[in-house]
């Protein structure tokens, strides 16, 4: 607006080749080992002991497992060997990942270890035997996994807590980062609401600079001028020369209408020339805007000002909404302002208490939404 010019307000399956149930299952006496390439020890007395690749312990006693990472025999608690790269632990007690894809190794069925479970592989499940199993405590490797599930217990019906799940280990991608604006990536345009005293400018930059958000010697680009229009390419031609000093703007804090509706009652004129506006921001790579629209101007003598801007005001945020290239978040002033005779001293202009409640509001919408932050 003129003299009396507006100003903006501005992780995991897990896999096995075969089900297989452990039970105790006696024959007539002695321990069993699995015995050596492939065979079955005979039944009777005495512990016969498997060779190095057993494949199933015989069916009395305790059995163990041959190195190649065979289950163990039928009766009594099972001990898994170690397996081969990548490969998955038996049902027998706690796995441990092995690291970058390396192959778990089993302990005895019963309560299982904990362990360190490397990029793709799940902790196993609890052990099966003559007592539950504890599951093993799987930590999150690179890149974050499954925690393993609770032992089976004996058959008087004992069950083991499942292990811990591990941590992701992934960054946080929507985090809005601090410290990253310069003043030249920030463009201020607008009317006399704003360039009056450019105090609503300077209250936001003062925030941004405790914020860590603005360098304490830096400026934004505040090309807002008194009595100017978003139609007839002046505010906008504003943006333009921002770019054109700057090189690429990445946020933009604006108002505009004001002046559009006092000046020339025309309020469509200026959603117009504030849709082409904001398609060459989109063109420039801006990336966000806030949009801060008048409070109530006050008195009798703005009763024609304030009739145009509540036609405008929900067809311009109407087209802020839409936006995604570049994103617009829509401030409403009215809730600032409402019962705040003090914020002005002509009806429409922002005094220095109206310069500093404004510049707050607009700073409040800027952290909400990651603006030049």
């Amino acid at each position: 607006m003129r003299s009396t010019k507006l100003t903006l307000i501005g992780g995991l399956c897990m896999t096995v080749g075969a089900s297989l149930t452990l039970g105790a299952c006696m024959d007539d006496g002695g321990d069993v080992v699995g015995a050596g390439g492939g065979n079955t020890s005979g039944t009777g007395g005495g512990s016969t002991q498997g060779g190095t690749t057993g494949t199933m312990g015989g069916t009395g006693g305790g059995t163990m497992g041959g190195t190649t990472g065979t289950l163990g025999g039928t009766g009594g608690s099972a001990q898994g060997g170690t397996t081969g790269g990548g490969t998955m632990g038996g049902t027998g007690g706690g796995v441990q990942g092995g690291t970058s894809g390396s192959g778990g190794m089993m302990v005895n069925g019963g309560s299982s270890g904990s362990g360190m479970a490397g990029s793709g592989v799940v902790a196993g499940a609890g052990g099966s035997g003559a007592s539950g199993g504890t599951a093993g405590d799987a930590s999150g490797g690179s890149g974050g996994l499954s925690a393993g599930m609770g032992g089976k217990g004996d058959g008087s019906g004992g069950m083991s807590a499942g292990g811990m799940s591990g941590s992701a280990g992934m960054p946080n991608t929507g985090e809005c980062v601090r410290g990253s604006t310069h003043g030249k990536d920030v463009a201020v345009i607008g009317e006399s609401f704003i360039a009056a005293t450019h105090g609503i400018t300077q209250q936001i930059e003062t925030q941004a600079k405790a914020a860590g958000s603005l360098p304490q010697s830096e400026k934004y680009v505040d090309n807002s001028v008194s009595g100017t229009t978003l139609a007839n390419n002046q505010i906008p031609s504003q943006y333009d020369k921002a770019v054109s000093s700057s090189g690429t703007i990445k946020y933009v804090l604006m108002d505009g209408g004001g002046n559009d509706c006092l000046i020339n009652n025309n309020g469509d004129a200026a959603l117009t020339a504030a849709t082409t506006l904001f398609k060459n921001m989109a063109d420039h790579n801006t990336e966000k805007i806030v949009y801060f629209f008048y409070p109530d101007p006050i008195g009798n003598n703005f009763a024609s000002l304030k009739s145009c801007l509540d036609s405008l005001r929900p067809k311009m945020k109407a087209l802020c909404d839409g936006l995604t290239a570049p994103k617009c978040y829509w401030l409403d002033l009215r809730d600032t302002w409402n019962g705040h005779a003090e914020y002005t001293s002509d009806g429409i202009h922002p005094t220095t208490e109206g310069s500093k409640a404004t510049g707050d509001a607009i700073w409040k919408t800027m952290v909400e939404n990651c603006v030049a932050q």
